[in-house]
């Protein structure tokens, strides 16, 4: 099971804790978020449920984006549906009108910080994990929804960091340049402000918060089947897949890719 589904009882119904549990790294493939897609949208069209945390039992890794091994088992004609589930994911993610709340409590890479800038209020563990997008970095160009959102949370200061170097940042760095909002010391403190957080927001009548965070998300919202498009594109450009397969191979074999 990639998700240890948890509910729990908050002000005017319920909400869940959805834990990721997909590996030692909480990778991604396209199989599980697919899952975890279909997981919000059952959330979404259920009355009784106000909200969501995600998170994990992982002391290392909240999810370290897109699994090296499941990308180097595929065959190059299948490799952009599994590449591009990450974008089908965001928008699953930025279209979930409810209450989104993340815990980073490890390694957030690639696709791990993706899931974490898609949320309404992310909190991090003040401690070694670093979040950061990566794709870069592997050889991949930053999807245009993943750069709209980034620029709606981080100061216009550090996005040429954070979208062209793929730096990687440790909780008080992330809230210092706005990619997290608030830091905790421990696990349990990062969860005390992730609930407190949704059982304020369960208070505000439903109606009006989905409205309005739609209204919110509006032009982003707007513009995901052409950044889709626009992705697929991008990964056609000559060396972007084998760029892609020898940071994946680089990655097993432990060593610095040799990229073209």
């Amino acid at each position: 099971m990639n998700y240890k589904r948890e509910v729990i009882d908050i002000p005017n119904g319920k909400g869940e804790i959805i834990r990721f549990q997909m590996n030692d790294q909480n990778s991604l493939t396209g199989q599980n978020m697919k899952d975890l897609g279909e997981i919000l949208n059952e959330i979404k069209a259920d009355n009784s449920k106000r909200g969501i945390i995600l998170t994990t039992d992982n002391p290392k890794f909240f999810c370290n984006g897109l699994d090296a091994e499941n990308l180097l088992s595929t065959s190059r004609d299948k490799l952009m549906d599994e590449v591009g589930g990450i974008v089908v994911l965001f928008g699953e993610l930025v279209k979930f009108d409810k209450p989104l709340i993340t815990e980073v409590t490890g390694h957030a890479m690639g696709g791990g910080a993706v899931i974490t800038v898609a949320s309404d209020f992310k909190y991090m563990l003040d401690g070694k994990g670093r979040i950061g997008f990566t794709e870069v970095n592997v050889g991949l160009p930053l999807p245009g929804s993943f750069i709209d959102r980034i620029k709606m949370c981080v100061d216009p200061r550090y996005w040429a960091e954070v979208c062209l170097e793929g730096t990687t940042y440790k909780g008080a760095e992330a809230k210092k340049i706005g990619l997290i909002d608030e830091i905790a010391p421990t696990p349990e403190e990062v969860r005390k402000i992730a609930l407190k957080k949704l059982e304020t927001l369960s208070k505000i009548p439903s109606a009006a918060y989905r409205s309005t965070k739609n209204t919110l998300n509006a032009a982003l919202i707007a513009n995901l089947e052409q950044y889709k498009k626009d992705t697929i594109k991008s990964f056609e450009q000559p060396g972007v897949v084998d760029n892609l397969l020898e940071a994946m191979t680089a990655l097993k074999e432990k060593r610095r890719p040799v990229f073209k």
